[in-house]
């Protein structure tokens, strides 16, 4: 009787379970959808603009390019992360890389990065820039990684800054190095995040409320990807509060220079 009744509660317990997943990749779903909507209606509607008969202002073309260029960044670092979400986890219990590790620049990097999310800052009168001279912590050497992965983190920070900045501010990156650690920073000025909310910005799904407020639609699976990758390099990941002004930092074992 006790092994039925424990069966019985077992049976609605997974059902329960069973049920709260299925919304949750619902409105998953429905976030995607959403989100990949956004930028696709508005490079259609970019290049309508551009496909007219009558005289277009180059001022105008280059406006209407500017923001095809902008919105097509967008759905790329999107449809990124929504492939990383089917592979990371698996690799990280595997503990292997689809792709192997190899030395890389990373000022070249990073400024290969901001140069794809400038003309989005621009469209939103922000600014977004490299500090070259920081990197000199890494005196010349390359920091082994897998590149995609750690190029999809920094993406993935950036376009946070972007979309939440406050206007007429800048976006900075900048190296870092303390003690054995060797990496990155990305600091910028904008939406406050809350310091109870700063203890759950890499959970899965998770967005803050003030975020929430300024842009509805989110997946909340950006910085968790951030927090895996970084996690499958066996670094480390800190954000540092000061009022609006929000720094992340990504470290990596010092060993891992070549």
């Amino acid at each position: 009787m006790d092994e039925l009744r424990a069966l019985r509660n077992e049976n609605a317990r997974l059902k329960q379970e069973l049920s709260e997943i299925k919304k949750e990749s619902t409105q998953y779903l429905q976030n995607v959808a959403h989100q990949l909507t956004a930028p696709l209606g508005a490079i259609k509607w970019s290049i309508e603009g551009l496909k007219t008969t009558k005289p277009v202002p180059i001022e105008t073309r280059k406006r209407l390019l500017s923001s095809v260029y902008s919105q097509a960044t967008i759905l790329i670092h999107l449809i990124k992360n929504f492939a990383l979400m089917s592979n990371l986890e698996a690799d990280h219990e595997l503990g292997q890389f689809r792709e192997q590790p190899e030395p890389v620049d990373m000022l070249r990097l990073c400024i290969n990065m901001v140069n794809d999310f400038k003309p989005q800052a621009v469209d939103s009168d922000k600014s977004i820039k490299v500090e070259d001279g920081s990197f000199f912590v890494y005196r010349k050497r390359r920091l082994k990684i897998v590149k995609n992965l750690i190029a999809q983190a920094i993406s993935n920070i950036l376009e946070n800054a972007v979309k939440y900045a406050d206007k007429d501010s800048d976006i900075i990156v900048s190296a870092v190095n303390e003690e054995d650690w060797v990496g990155l920073s990305i600091t910028s000025q904008g939406i406050p995040i809350g310091e109870k909310e700063s203890n759950h910005v890499f959970e899965r799904n998770f967005r803050g409320e003030a975020a929430r407020q300024e842009v509805p639609a989110g997946t909340g699976i950006g910085l968790y990807l951030v927090n895996s990758i970084i996690k499958i390099h066996n670094g480390k990941i800190k954000l540092l509060l000061n009022n609006r002004v929000a720094t992340f930092i990504l470290l990596f074992p010092e060993g891992d220079l070549e």
